[in-house]
């Protein structure tokens, strides 16, 4: 979808900024498909910045020890206190960051690094630990990113000190996927209070590039973006019971296109694909 808002406003072909990478799938699909000519990812979570560095300058060593580690709930207690770091640029063990990054994003309910571990503490379920890790598929995907290093750059910080620091780039695009406002503190390690989520617009009202937003549809982000274009797109889940849920996709810029269609998306389809 942002790809289309890119092409139908004219705005490929730029370097893409994303300051919230998470799985950065946006930063990637549109440096790969050439509508971005370069991208940099910033992250705030030490063991995702590390992920990322690692997948992209450190792929041979990354995978080679990707592959020798069990997926068990033994190697889920040895990792764990990693989730303790606070810098990992200081960290003796660099790559060991990057693959419990990626163990805890597998092995977790989720994918929420400091959650708990799929099947619980006593594997007791039918789906254990190792059900969503598939070394073969993920060694293709990570393969697939490296080959993208020389166009990607990833930021290790504070989403809106990266923003701030690009403002004055008028040529630049920036795609803004904070963490919700509603759940997430149930969601991410590095989650935002109402006055976070006021910095980042204050901060994206001064930039000089074309940005979008993507948010989970509430009345306050309605409030601090009410000086801006504001669509709602929608989303249909089909599981066992079909759901509709909405986000709110803002700009700085007017959006041609008509978001208003629900997409379908078959969770439960994903969920068996994932495992």
């Amino acid at each position: 979808m942002i790809g289309e808002v890119l092409i139908s406003s004219n705005l490929s072909g730029r370097q893409l900024i994303e300051p919230y990478a998470g799985s950065a799938s946006v930063s990637l699909g549109l440096v790969e498909s050439k509508i971005a000519k370069s991208a940099i990812i910033g992250e705030q979570d030490p063991l995702l910045y590390a992920f990322w560095n690692c997948v992209l300058e450190r792929t041979d060593e990354f995978l080679e020890r990707f592959h020798e580690l069990p997926i068990t709930l033994e190697t889920w207690h040895k990792l764990r206190p990693l989730l303790g770091v606070k810098d990992p640029r200081q960290h003796q063990d660099f790559v060991l960051l990057g693959i419990a990054g990626l163990f805890f994003n597998r092995a977790n309910f989720s994918g929420i690094l400091n959650g708990g571990p799929i099947g619980g503490m006593k594997q007791a379920s039918q789906y254990k630990i190792d059900c969503r890790t598939n070394k073969d598929e993920i060694t293709c995907r990570i393969l697939d990113v490296a080959a993208l290093n020389d166009r990607i750059e990833v930021y290790f910080g504070d989403a809106i000190s990266l923003i701030k620091s690009h403002g004055n780039k008028s040529t630049a695009i920036f795609y803004i996927d904070p963490p919700y406002y509603i759940q997430g503190e149930n969601l991410y390690r590095y989650f935002y209070r109402i006055g976070d989520h006021k910095r980042l617009a204050e901060s994206l009202a001064k930039c000089k590039g074309h940005w979008l937003v993507s948010y989970d549809d509430h009345h306050i982000i309605e409030f601090l973006y009410q000086d801006f274009f504001i669509r709602r797109h929608g989303f249909k889940y089909s599981a066992r019971t079909p759901k509709k849920h909405t986000e709110l996709l803002i700009s700085n810029f007017g959006i041609p296109i008509d978001l208003q269609e629900w997409s379908v998306v078959d969770v439960e389809a994903e969920l068996k694909r994932e495992r």
